[in-house]
């Protein structure tokens, strides 16, 4: 078994887990950690899904990986990382461009008030025509200015239809029950241009969790397939280092 510790990735909404896999999970897997990143919808299923079903679905891959994970979540995958922490034992939760405890809310307000033409683009995915969304309407939701237009091209994966029952879920009736989640490292990370998420969810993360937090100068929502995601990968595994997490669990079950 390896002796570095699992990490499990999460997707986020109109998303699936290429936003990992194709940058940050290699480059930890290639490093020495058991990496995962299940895919948060059943596309098999019949019935949209509920929130729920997502933290059934990473609970799944979390007691797969054989030791309690580091959870990674990116954007709604944060959320999903909040209820898995609360219901599961896992060795340190990262929310990376995440909504904080009080939902999808405060990123509802964001958009409406500050970016409603990403709203105009979740709209049109929605509606099945996310392959038909161009560059700029991309670069609007995830990235910045500069980000070049090749490089986007490249990265861009069509937004998919999301259930909107997982939204509604998030934006009311299933909230992360912080008050359950047991003590353990949390790390908030936010890009300065992120447009869906306001920084108030970094300070509410902040008070809830206890956790580190940083603003990340230059970066938009997409910060997994930024240019410079090095830089993101970098900062979380500077986290899991310096703050040994997963080191303690390794040394308990040697004594045993």
């Amino acid at each position: 078994m390896s002796e570095k510790t699992p990490i499990l990735f999460l997707h986020g909404a109109f998303s699936g887990p290429e936003v990992w896999t194709r940058f940050v999970a290699p480059w930890f897997a290639a490093r020495g950690h058991p990496v995962a990143a299940p895919r948060l919808s059943d596309p098999l299923s019949t019935r949209p899904a509920r929130l729920r079903d997502y933290v059934r679905r990473a609970q799944t891959a979390s007691d797969a990986l054989g030791a309690p994970p580091v959870v990674i979540g990116h954007s709604l995958g944060g959320l999903v990382g909040q209820h898995l922490a609360a219901r599961r034992r896992v060795a340190g939760l990262a929310l990376v461009a995440s909504p904080g405890p009080a939902g999808l809310g405060p990123s509802l307000w964001q958009l409406s008030a500050g970016a409603p033409e990403v709203i105009g683009a979740l709209m049109v995915a929605q509606a099945g025509g996310g392959a038909f969304l161009g560059v700029e309407a991309v670069r609007r939701a995830l990235f910045t200015d500069e980000t070049p237009d090749d490089w986007i091209r490249d990265v861009m994966q069509p937004l998919t239809q999301e259930s909107p029952l997982v939204l509604l879920d998030g934006l009311t009736w299933d909230l992360p029950p912080w008050f359950l989640m047991r003590r353990i490292p949390v790390l908030g990370l936010l890009g300065d241009r992120d447009a869906f998420v306001p920084v108030t969810d970094l300070w509410s993360t902040a008070l809830a969790y206890r956790a580190e937090t940083e603003v990340l100068r230059g970066f938009g929502h997409g910060l997994p397939l930024d240019p410079h995601w090095k830089s993101l990968a970098w900062r979380l595994n500077a986290w899991i280092d310096e703050r040994r997490i997963g080191v303690t669990d390794r040394q308990h079950s040697a004594v045993r």
